[in-house]
């Protein structure tokens, strides 16, 4: 029987191929972009759940107060850790990790730059990682070994085992290699490529007890069994309790398997995060494949009239509803099987470039092989679905009805189905177009935002230790390259915050406020070489005034949340030490531009200052003055690679997130509009070819082409009309919510709605026209020759 019914069902395909073309490829698009998507879902779904424990591992986390409003952050002191297993029977184990600058790591002649963190043993109980020899957990006890990646034992030891060999790091520390783990997976948080021991922290005594130096993170697993809202209620003031603190900190375990989509907080509770992105094109995804099924639906309920005699004369011969509705489930999964084949084929060919799209490497799902048997089930779903109203609606034609003559049957007045789907179709195409012309606004309004800094020819380099030996007189060549115009090391790179703090105080200051400042440090030069342009006093300089270790100046909104009338002379305490103020700047913006300006103070070299950042004379050549730069580097970082980054380019990088939602959103847009555009031209076609007599007896009688095009193209245009009506207020409100959570944000400009109306109506009336011209040319001679 189901042999008879995917002939018949491959028959009536091939009897009508330009509707079966346009149903086959619409599907097509619309599950290759549901499926790419899907893809991608179920990699961000699987960030950090693949511990063996990953229900039972936590990431500590901590809320207080700063001028009234919650913040909540996932930074602890060291005593942190040691203290929370010493006193609470649930906690199985603990593992502080740091996150540290790039080092250089080193056996011979292989240098390379690797991203370590200083851990404890606990961390590789806690996290299942593959190893590949020796045992981490046990390496990680005493404060001289070191644990490397796979990749990171390779470049530095070649195939030859790592296994109690030494490692140079930063041409200052020798470690011994106790253990090898494999490359740590794509859906980690974690992107370290050797794990050193706590220990060797605490040994060189850079581990202190003040409760107040939130500078690690803190991982904890709780003992099986353990109920974490009831520990989280008794251990919400744990840093009150030993740590001795003033101010009102609330602690409380959060899962890290939720970290990755959930770590947006408010109020102490955690509000989404990125979660709402992958929900939103995972809706957006559906919603494509919904609108390719309106074209399926929408093209075989108006072939319903042209197949209800092939009904009527089945049901004559004896076919029952539930053999009908078979026979037309079985066209359409034989369609959304066609249909299948094509999104495979447009996967695999867009597939390197949707994981450049959306910055992820994800496994080709053509080597899974549950990735096959959900194909089928999906093959079923999307026919059934797609199928099932033409199914039942076909099915349920009376022959009597059918056969009966048309001579005096009205039309319909009231709204049809098939009108419904094709406004929701173009509603979508209304939202999405106008979304992504939003999108892009936002981001190119933060783009010319006044950032306060020169970002052209600036450049910057993490300070090793061979540099931080020969700092003056490596800052002496280099300004005196003739390619060179200022020089200037800092505490961290000026595209990065690195420190801040609620404890500064200053004369006047409320003890109860406590607002949050951000930490900088310079030696000298910093506003010449950043490019900052100075409101009052000057710069600070410790080769002119040697004073000025403890000198800072700050910026407008540091200098505003201060108070003070003339900043100049006035002096800031941090950690015990007293900064006085030599120059307030004009804001400028360090990290994301799509947030509010921070308070920042720039202190005096009293820090370790980590970078080195110089600024080349425009109007040369880049590539000679880099040649330049980089034989000072080579005399003075002798066997190191010289690792500079440009602060426009990595500025640049802060704005990948919002340009791949752009990206995307105009992806869906553009998958939208065509597949809308196929089903609309489906349509026109239909009703064209329905209504010639009437137009050939309209031509008759004197009708002109222009008037007949209008005629059969004002049908659409007002279904049209009516998306736009809806579209739009659905795109402004979902859109001013999204600009909501940016603190820097532009305003929607009402045109933009008007161009998204012009250009989709446009687009519509161009894909209808085609078929009412070609209509409206048709000799009336050859239509009417049988009447």
């Amino acid at each position: 029987m189901w042999k008879n019914y995917l002939k018949i069902a491959w028959r009536n395909i091939t009897r009508s191929k330009g509707y079966a073309f346009i149903n086959i490829a619409g599907l097509g698009i619309g599950m290759a972009a549901s499926i790419l998507i899907l893809i991608w879902v179920q990699f961000e779904l699987s960030v950090d759940r693949f511990h063996e424990n990953s229900d039972r591992i936590y990431a500590i986390w901590r809320t207080t107060e700063i001028e009234g409003e919650p913040i909540s952050w996932d930074y602890t002191p060291a005593p942190y850790a040691p203290t929370l297993k010493e006193n609470f029977p649930e906690v199985e184990e603990t593992a502080r990790m740091t996150e540290w600058d790039p080092m250089i790591m080193a056996v011979g002649e292989n240098k390379f730059s690797e991203q370590p963190t200083f851990t404890d043993p606990g961390f590789f109980e806690i996290f299942s990682f593959e190893i590949v020899e020796g045992d981490p957990v046990e390496a990680l006890t005493a404060p001289d070994n070191i644990v490397l990646t796979e990749s990171l034992a390779k470049k530095l030891f070649g195939e030859t085992s790592a296994l109690g060999k030494s490692v140079r790091v930063e041409d200052q520390l020798d470690f011994e290699v106790k253990a090898v783990i494999k490359d740590l997976p794509e859906n980690t948080s974690f992107n370290f490529t050797a794990f050193l021991p706590f220990k060797k922290l605490e040994a060189m005594g850079w581990v202190d007890d003040f409760w107040g130096n939130n500078s690690m993170r803190t991982f904890t697993m709780l003992a099986k069994g353990s109920d974490i809202e009831l520990f989280n209620e008794k251990y919400a003031d744990f840093s009150k309790t030993y740590g001795g603190l003033d101010e009102e900190i609330s602690d409380f375990l959060f899962p890290v398997k939720d970290l990755h989509l959930y770590s947006k907080f408010e109020n102490g509770q955690s509000v989404g995060g990125k979660i709402e992105l992958i929900r939103m094109f995972g809706i957006v995804s559906v919603i494509v494949l919904i609108i390719a099924g309106i074209n399926f639906v929408n093209l075989s309920t108006a072939q319903s009239e042209k197949r209800s005699k092939e009904v009527g004369i089945r049901k004559i011969s004896g076919a029952g509803k539930s053999m009908l509705i078979r026979q037309f489930l079985s066209e359409s999964i034989l369609i959304a099987l066609f249909s299948y084949l094509l999104a495979l084929l447009i996967i695999s060919l867009s597939f390197p470039w949707f994981t450049n799209l959306i910055g992820q490497e994800l496994i080709n799902p053509f080597y899974q092989p549950y990735f096959w048997i959900l194909s089928i089930v999906y093959i079923l779903f999307i026919g059934v679905l797609a199928g099932s109203y033409p199914a039942f609606l076909m099915s349920s034609f009376n022959p009597t009805v059918i056969f009966k003559p048309k001579m005096g049957v009205k039309r319909s007045l009231g709204i049809k189905p098939r009108e419904v789907l094709v406004v929701f179709q173009f509603a979508v195409v209304v939202g999405l177009i106008s979304s992504v012309w939003i999108i892009r606004d936002q981001v190119l309004y933060v783009q010319n935002r006044d950032m306060g800094i020169n970002e052209a020819n600036l450049i910057f380099h993490q300070v090793t230790e061979p540099m931080r030996k020969n700092k003056l007189a490596m800052r002496n060549e280099l300004s005196a390259l003739p390619e060179v115009e200022s020089v200037s090391y800092t505490f961290s790179p000026l595209t990065e915050i690195y420190s801040d703090t609620n404890m500064m105080d200053w004369q006047g200051k409320d003890p109860d406020y406590r607002p949050a400042m951000y930490r900088m440090g310079s030696d000298a030069d910093l506003v010449k070489t950043a490019g900052m342009e100075l409101i009052a006093g000057r710069d600070i300089d410790v080769f002119t005034y040697a004073s000025d270790s403890m000198a800072a100046i700050i910026n407008e909104k540091a200098a505003e949340i201060i108070g003070f009338v003339d900043p100049i002379g006035q002096v800031i305490k941090d950690d015990g030490m007293e900064f006085t103020v030599v120059g307030v700047v004009k804001d400028f913006i360090m990290e994301s531009p799509f947030e509010e300006v921070k308070p920042i103070v720039v202190m005096g070299p009293k820090r370790n200052l980590n970078f080195i950042h110089i600024r080349l004379k425009t109007g040369q050549n880049m590539a000679n003055s880099i040649a330049s730069v980089e034989q000072v580097f080579a005399k003075f970082n002798t066997g190191y690679p010289f690792e500079y980054k440009f602060v426009d380019q990595v500025n640049e990088q802060k704005f990948q997130s919002q340009k791949r939602i752009a990206s995307l959103t105009s992806l869906f847009s553009g998958l939208a509009v065509v597949i809308s555009c196929m089903g609309l031209f489906g349509l026109a076609t239909y009703i064209a070819e329905r209504r010639k007599k009437e137009i050939s007896v309209r031509k008759v009688m004197g009708a002109t082409v222009s008037s007949l095009v209008a005629l059969l193209s004002s049908e659409f245009s007002k279904l049209v009309l009516v998306s736009i009506i809806i579209g739009i207020p659905v795109s402004w409100y979902f859109m001013s919510g999204w600009l909501d959570t940016f603190d820097y944000r532009t305003n929607i400009n009402w045109t933009v709605f008007l161009w998204t109306g012009g250009l989709t109506l446009l687009i519509a009336l161009l894909t209808v026209s085609s078929q009412a011209i070609k209509a409206a040319l048709v000799n009336p001679a050859k239509t009417l020759k049988s009447e």
